[in-house]
């Protein structure tokens, strides 16, 4: 029987995530089995992707209409000097909103009772050098109305051991005919089980999240709707750190990379770095052969967890089931029996129990057994603390409250009590009670306190707290440090990534896409080999014409494509008409990201549903506001981004647009700014054929 965490703060990939977030202006934005195929050479980066001819899903459009929704892939490359193992898991659902999407209902529940998981080349993996495309329709059905959705909150498992990535509760299933898989460099061979867990944490593997198109409900409309064009995608370095992944989005070349695309052994050596700085001395490990750290949350959440008697890890008590976590000095061999049994945290740790003991108030609670050490603490740093301490106690009492009023389950509340313990775990995960109650219960957006809502609470929780290592006391005194992990993850290793379970501003990403690239160990094989950063780029919006406010399924745009100015010795200035993005001719998306560009000035065009070309120069990347100016005037070197001179519409005939000048003159570039970054927009009239 193998380990299994319930209750890990997850990342729910937000049923409603647009391309390009919220924009300041108007926006809508809408938002491997039966194939063995051998390669002498590893899949070059332009041939990302291409996978055997797949059926697509028959589903019900906006109208009730019947459409074809065409599979997506998720492509695989190993850069690194290892085998790695992968393995894709769908979720369980209790309700199956993306197959009531595409049935156009929401009265039928399709649960999902099984995690599905869908073993590549199983027990062999994919060597160094090699890559796979695994092509997944919208679903396979096994049999009368179950199915298995391979779009819905989805798990890719990338390790470089395949130890325990199988469980005693796996039963194996014939992989679905729809599902197939090439290999360069390798064969590809897939393997498909039911089970009724996840993995267990000591799998030697990076989980990562994906989430393929949406279901929603259209105003107006009492039944779900399936939209087809994003992909969601996240690095769930907020659970574990272990290996260096980059993801991408297939088909849209103008996104760089979320997570990392160092080599393994460049990784895991500032793994190491940490471990052995001041910071991160005593930060714990997972009991493996090989570095694994776990997240701020899961430092209190697994804190007592034990690993079967059976398990094959380095730090086994004699008599006694092994540790979930353990230190790298009993990893190293340097502890004795009871510290094998019982040291599961060092220093780093320490400190944040202190910070908590010292700066907050307990009442009568002995904490005697958690704090170490009574520091002091900046006025300000308390009073935050004891506004988060005093949300969740209020979040606790209306947990008290669900279980008087007969809505959970049983009579006693799983979580009796309010106390320091539960109510550090629960920070740190940014979970509401709700144990016993169901995952949806309690949530902590219906939690207020006096002069606090979750509005504003959350916010405050992000900037001042999670990310307090930027400040100037604490970088003076590493006592305050509220999360040293959150330092760990995007500045000692530069990712883009989840530090923490509400890091959505650098963590997740909802972008036009086919499918998802995924690459460890180095770049190659992704689309864009700059990481992503919202400094670099900007959202283009048009405005959304009154006529078409309430038709979600009219677009507004063909295609659009990005060169960048004297980049290209074959055409220095941009000359050719390259727009490589086709939209979804489905959905009304009133624009695009421009995400990641190798330099300035950038030509972009874009093509609208009348054929007329819209094209003009980004001159110069935005300008980063200070905190003095007026965000009106953000950013600082607006009027130099678009000149008049470089933007132009042409009709169908190549001709001059009569309204192009008009509107080229509105164009508007702004900036929405948060603490940690700033969101750069240039937005833009209605299109041409809609202007007075």
């Amino acid at each position: 029987m193998s380990f299994h965490i319930e209750g890990v703060a997850k990342r729910q990939l937000p049923a409603s995530a647009s391309l390009a977030g919220v924009l300041l202006l108007v926006l809508a934005l809408t938002a491997c089995g039966g194939g063995d195929s051998n390669s002498n050479a590893m899949m070059s980066p332009a041939s990302v992707g291409v996978a055997p001819e797949a059926k697509g899903v028959a589903c019900k459009d906006y109208d009730g209409n019947q459409m074809v929704v065409k599979p997506k892939t998720i492509t695989i490359f190993n850069n690194s000097d290892k085998t790695i193992y992968p393995v894709l898991a769908t979720s369980k659902n209790a309700v199956n909103e993306w197959i009531q999407g595409c049935f156009r209902t929401k009265d039928k529940l399709y649960p999902t009772d099984y995690v599905y998981k869908l073993y590549v080349n199983e027990g062999e993996g994919i060597p160094k050098n090699s890559s796979v495309v695994i092509t997944l329709p919208l679903y396979s059905e096994l049999s009368a109305e179950r199915y298995i959705t391979w779009w819905n909150g989805g798990r890719v498992v990338l390790a470089d051991d395949k130890e325990r990535l199988r469980g005693q509760e796996d039963t194996k299933l014939a992989t679905p005919g729809d599902v197939s898989c090439q290999g360069a460099g390798t064969g590809c061979a897939l393997s498909v089980y039911s089970s009724a867990v996840q993995f267990p944490e000591n799998i030697y593997a990076q989980l990562s999240e994906y989430t393929f198109g949406d279901s929603i409900i259209p105003a107006g409309q009492s039944a779900r709707l399936l939209k087809t064009e994003n992909v969601g995608y996240n690095i769930s370095y907020v659970d574990h750190v272990y290996m260096p992944v980059a993801i991408g989005p297939k088909n849209n070349p103008y996104i760089g990379y979320s997570g990392s695309t160092q080599s393994l052994a460049s990784f895991r050596s500032r793994l190491r770095s940490f471990l052995e700085s001041s910071s991160g001395q005593g930060w714990p490990v997972y009991n493996l052969g090989e570095l694994k750290l776990p997240g701020g949350y899961n430092i209190f959440a697994q804190r007592s967890g034990v690993l079967p008697l059976e398990d094959n890890v380095p730090v086994k008590p004699a008599g006694i089931s092994p540790p979930v976590l353990t230190v790298l000095s009993c990893i190293n061999g340097q502890c004795s029996e009871e510290q094998k049994k019982n040291l599961r945290f060092g220093e780093a740790v320490q400190r944040i129990q202190n910070l908590w003991g010292s700066c907050v108030a307990w009442g009568g609670e002995d904490i005697s057994r958690y704090v170490t050490e009574k520091i002091e603490c900046p006025q300000d740093l308390k009073q935050n603390l004891a506004v988060v301490k005093q949300f969740f106690e209020q979040n606790h009492s209306n947990y008290l409250q669900m279980y008087g009023a007969g809505k959970c389950e049983g009579s006693k509340p799983l979580k009796p009590e309010f106390n320091y313990w539960e109510a550090v775990t629960h920070i740190y995960g940014w979970v509401p009670f709700n144990e016993g109650c169901g995952a949806a219960a309690n949530p902590l957006a219906d939690t207020k306190i006096v002069g606090w809502d979750h509005a504003k609470i959350q916010p405050m929780y992000i900037h001042e707290l999670q990310y307090n290592h930027t400040q100037a006391s604490v970088i003076g005194n590493s006592k305050l440090t509220f999360n040293p992990y959150v330092k760990l993850i995007h500045d000692d290793l530069q990712m883009n990534a989840y530090a923490f379970s509400v890091d959505d501003a650098v963590g997740f990403m909802s972008e036009l896409g086919d499918g998802l690239i995924f690459a460890v160990g180095g770049a190659k094989g992704l689309e864009n080999e700059k990481q992503f950063n919202y400094a670099n780029g900007f959202s283009l919006a048009i405005g959304v014409p009154q006529s078409m406010t309430d038709r979600a399924n009219s677009p507004l745009i063909k295609k659009y494509g990005v060169c960048a100015l004297r980049r290209d010795a074959s055409d220095m200035n941009c000359e050719k008409d390259k727009q490589d993005v086709a939209m979804p001719g489905d959905s009304q998306i009133a624009g695009f990201r421009v995400g990641t560009v190798v330099g300035y000035p950038v030509k972009i065009r874009f093509t609208d549903m009348n054929d007329n070309v819209y094209a003009f120069v980004a001159s110069e990347e935005f300008a980063l506001c200070t905190d003095d100016m007026n965000p009106s005037q953000c950013p600082a070197n607006r009027e130099a981004i678009i000149k008049n001179l470089s933007c132009s519409v042409t009709d169908k005939n190549g001709g001059a647009h009569p309204k192009s000048s008009n509107w080229c003159k509105g164009a508007n570039p702004n900036q929405q700014r948060e603490k940690q970054l700033t969101k750069n927009y240039l937005s833009f009239p209605q299109p041409v054929d809609f202007m007075n």
